[in-house]
């Protein structure tokens, strides 16, 4: 049988034939080496992800850093070979006030493995021993040893993304800090702190809140009625004659666009307000985080007592910590006494009173407070005023534009917590509208009034607040017998006592101990018109700030990256200026500084930039939303603010008698010059405004930084009850000392002992002899 062979000849390929396979050879070699790394990518991603999950892991990662940081070779070795094990922590302290009360009966756990993975973590801090334990603080199973079984019931604030590592958050806090015996449930109310935080101007925001809504005519009352929650003050000792509130209503959402996206705990309103203050204004509450933009923060009761350093970076031992992630604390310690750099990333102004290393550079965080050289801590310090027997000249409070001198307590050394105190911060159990109406402390707390030293008390009961608070300072510890200052809410200051005839006070972390000079002791406190009717800041603060970082426009054509159903207010930037203190009346009655703040108008443009009309009660245009200024129920500008403050720069030198008395702009008049008239009325009193701006555009004949016009006019309006520019009788009551301080330029001029008799004096025949005399006498100019 002959066999057939068959043979296939390839035809010959052509140069692009040959072009094109080598093309698809390369493509198919490409997309295998792509799926072969995606393979090996996702491979080594899982058996990461499950490694992270297993104690061994963390435990080698720990004994590798620990060894890495090592500089003996001994001990580096000893790392190196240390065995990785399930540890145990005994849970075995009770709780000081309450022997009978063990830690673990909380949790149920009287051993936990936390440690397992968190080796290295630093103790919380002397008021939270490791003995504790950490469940009873973070929840979470102590039995556990992955992070799914171990983390299932942490206790943490769901609302920020990913961050389980704060228990202290307003919205958890009850199941953590505020546990029965913790910070809450006690006998006695001041060591009820969570009750306290949640009703403090911190905690409701009810003071700015309230601010803005009066004066854009959100609401036709000075008195608070909305918090960021709902709060009710409970505990049936109101005090409403110092302006304390029985409850808060939730802020209310605006609705900017057809969105349903607003939250349960709130409702929807009516005003515009309510969308800046819920957008920007809340940005500053306790249980909010810290942007970065100003320093970090955490929420709650960490947002002071835990510090984060400059950058927001973990700095401690804890291998289950990122190193770079960005908002983390630095270390895991509870400080019971704040730093004021955490102060200042809300109350930005004051940053310019106390210019420090720690705020601008964050002091270091993983220690304790540093103790002060013996000498240091010995040292005493005085900001005695010493007796002025020269002629007072003019005092310019700015050295340069945007220089301006620290204020005295801060230069001495003092922090923000060795004036203000737990009351002041934290609160005192009850619910304010303003910040005036919390705060306790005066400038007469450590220094007196004209008449009298700084009034004292004896501590008589062993179990008193002020020694327990006294035991976290470095010195001055207090004890039964002690002499200690009192607030204007008659309570004890813990760091302001009686020694050796002597007001003494003693900062609080550092120990350094200062001598308060009394007032009383000097002449200049003792002109009866200023001790009874100014604020010692009035004459003593040297600058005001000029907050121009806020902003009230409104595109809705943009959109925020978090929430594209709202509006875009735009952003905040820290812009100030220091300006010379213009005065008023204060809501306390007595003459202090203003808070020196440019028009702020608003502008609102819809989703095509065009500016919204603004509808009268008629239904009719009136005009539209651009630089737009709000008025007040009581028909006073909503733009132009008189607000009453203490700027917090403080110093011994007073500003001159000329700059109160024969300056427009400290009276309120604004920039400018004026005349004056014969006429005693002050009707023929005239006022020209250097800036004619408002002029031109035939809007007002006034200085655009009048708060009142030589009349008595009010032009700006207030939010703080019974605070107001000056009227035209105190006008012209301070202008008319001012026809005296030619002659009579010194505090201890008998004049000023009864100002009605010297007037007396001065339309008789024997002053206008006598002042003819004197005149005749003095040098003539060449």
């Amino acid at each position: 049988m002959n066999r057939i062979e068959f043979s296939f000849a390839r035809p010959p390929l052509t140069a692009r034939t040959q072009e094109r396979f080598l093309k698809q050879s390369f493509h198919i070699k490409l997309v295998t080496l792509i799926l072969a790394l995606l393979f090996w990518t996702l491979c080594v991603a899982q058996l990461a992800c499950a490694e992270e999950k297993d104690w061994h892991y963390w435990q080698k990662l720990y004994n590798i850093n620990q060894a890495n940081k090592s500089s003996l070779p001994e001990e580096r070795f000893q790392w190196q070979i240390r065995p990785v094990q399930i540890k145990e922590l005994d849970v075995t302290a009770i709780l000081p006030d309450y022997p009978h009360v063990k830690v673990s009966d909380y949790r149920g756990y009287s051993k936990e493995l936390c440690l397992t993975c968190h080796d290295g973590i630093a103790e919380a801090g002397p008021g939270h021993p490791r003995s504790f334990g950490c469940t009873v603080c973070h929840g979470g199973d102590g039995n556990a040893t992955t992070d799914t079984e171990a983390h299932s019931s942490l206790i943490y604030d769901p609302s920020i993304k990913n961050d389980r590592g704060n228990p202290s958050s307003l919205n958890v806090v009850a199941k953590s800090c505020g546990q029965l015996y913790c910070h809450a449930g006690h006998t006695n109310p001041d060591k009820n702190h969570i009750q306290r935080v949640k009703k403090s101007m911190m905690g409701t925001l009810a003071g700015i809140f309230s601010g803005l809504r009066f004066q854009w005519g959100g609401q036709i009352e000075k008195t608070a009625r909305y918090g960021v929650t709902s709060i009710a003050d409970e505990d049936g000792n109101i005090p409403y004659t110092e302006g304390a509130l029985d409850r808060l209503a939730p802020l209310g959402h605006f609705p900017l666009r057809n969105s349903p996206a607003t939250p349960q705990s709130s409702s929807k309103t009516g005003h515009i307000a309510d969308s800046l203050l819920q957008e920007k204004c809340t940005q500053c509450h306790l249980d909010s985080t810290g942007s970065g933009s100003h320093g970090f923060r955490s929420q709650g009761c960490a947002a002071c007592h835990v510090d984060y350093e400059a950058d927001g970076l973990y700095k401690g031992d804890d291998p289950t910590q990122s190193r770079t992630k960005r908002g983390k604390p630095a270390f895991h310690k509870i400080k019971a006494l704040p730093r004021a750099g955490v102060c200042v990333q809300c109350h930005q102004t004051y940053a310019l009173s106390k210019n420090t290393p720690e705020i601008n550079g964050f002091e270091n965080s993983e220690s304790s407070e540093p103790a002060p050289p013996e000498s240091v801590v010995q040292e005493e310090t005085s900001l005695e005023i010493k007796p002025v027997t020269s002629i007072f000249r003019v005092n310019t409070p700015i050295k340069e534009a945007g220089e301006g001198k620290l204020d005295i307590h801060f230069q001495k050394g003092f922090d923000c917590i060795d004036c203000h105190t737990q009351f002041d911060i934290m609160g005192d159990g009850n619910i304010y509208s303003k910040q005036y109406q919390a705060v306790e402390i005066r400038c007469e707390t450590c220094h007196g009034d004209n008449k009298n030293p700084a009034l004292t008390a004896p501590i008589l009961d062993p179990a008193s607040n002020a020694i327990r608070l006294s035991r976290h300072y470095k010195n001055g510890k207090n004890s039964v017998g002690d002499r200690l200052a009192l607030t204007a809410k008659n309570q004890m200051m813990s760091n302001v006592k009686e020694e050796d005839g002597n007001i003494v006070v003693y900062e609080k972390k550092s120990g350094r101990r200062h001598i308060a000079p009394q007032i009383n002791k000097n002449w200049a406190h003792a002109i009866p018109g200023h001790s009874q009717k100014l604020e010692c800041t009035a004459c003593h603060s040297q600058w005001t700030p000029q907050c121009q970082g806020c902003h009230t426009d409104l595109d809705q054509s943009l959109t925020t990256p978090e929430n594209h159903s709202s509006a875009f207010w735009g952003s905040s930037q820290f812009k100030m200026k220091l300006t010379p203190p213009a005065l008023m009346i204060g809501p306390r009655g007595k003459v202090a500084p203003v808070l020196s703040q440019p028009l702020r108008k608003a502008t609102f443009l819809d989703e095509q930039g065009t500016p919204l009309p603004a509808i009268n009660a008629q239904g009719l245009q009136s005009g539209s939303y651009l630089q737009w200024g709000f008025s007040n129920p009581e028909s006073r500008s909503g733009s132009n603010l008189a607000y009453a403050m203490n700027p917090h720069s403080v110093r011994r030198q007073v500003r001159s008698c000329v700059d109160c008395h024969l300056n427009p702009q400290t009276l309120g008049l604004g920039d400018g010059d004026f005349s004056l008239g014969k006429n005693p009325s002050g009707r023929e009193d005239r006022m020209k405004a250097i800036d004619h701006t408002a002029e031109i555009a035939q809007q007002s004949d006034h200085s655009p930084t009048a708060k009142v016009t030589m009349k008595g006019k009010i032009l700006a309006g207030t939010n703080q009850p019974d605070a107001r520019p000056f009227n035209q009788r105190e006008i012209n009551r301070i202008l008319k000392v001012g026809n005296c301080l030619p002659c009579h330029d010194q505090y201890n001029d008998p004049i000023f002992q009864n100002m009605g008799k010297s007037y007396k004096f001065e339309s008789t025949i024997d002053h206008q002899n006598l002042r003819k005399r004197i005149l005749e006498q003095a040098p003539s100019t060449p």
